[in-house]
């Protein structure tokens, strides 16, 4: 009954952890700041890029605020 149960127990972690890794993306964006104004957030975005911080962002509007991910 000992060895079902841990052998068990064992697929169902394998099983979870191969299901989450596949679900992960290969590069997820970090939310880096938020601010009041769309050019502020732009402005901070392209300055990032200049300054090779990030190789992209996005500004995403939400709640009346702007969300910088990079």
């Amino acid at each position: 009954m000992r060895k079902v149960r841990t052998l068990l127990v064992a697929a169902f972690l394998t099983t979870g952890l191969a299901l989450s890794v596949g679900v992960a993306p290969a590069q997820a964006a970090t939310l880096r700041n938020v601010y009041y104004y769309d050019w502020d957030c732009h402005r901070v975005g392209n300055l990032g890029i200049q300054e090779g911080r990030w190789a992209s962002y996005t500004c995403t509007p939400q709640s009346g605020f702007w969300f910088l991910y990079a």
